[in-house]
């Protein structure tokens, strides 16, 4: 397996590789969590460690910097919590 494959191995994400990640796509923390369908809670939480990134959404956001995907976020609607 290549190099450029790894991030398909890499199941858990740590809340700093979480903000790098999110960061790398260009996005804060109130975008990450509209773009993985999450409440901003919920995404601050993965960047303090107090929750743990689902493999899914590590898988995804790392698929997506490895394709040099940008992500689509949803605009923001009003309802932040």
């Amino acid at each position: 397996m290549s190099k450029n494959n790894d991030w398909m191995n890499e199941r858990e994400m740590s809340p700093r590789q979480y903000k790098a990640a999110i960061t790398e796509l260009g996005m804060n923390i109130s975008e990450s969590a509209r773009f993985l369908g999450r409440s901003v809670r919920t995404a601050r939480r993965y960047t303090k460690g107090l929750l743990t990134v689902r493999t899914s959404e590590a898988l995804l956001l790392r698929s997506m910097i490895a394709h040099r995907d940008k992500p689509i976020v949803p605009v923001y609607d009003g309802d932040d919590t």
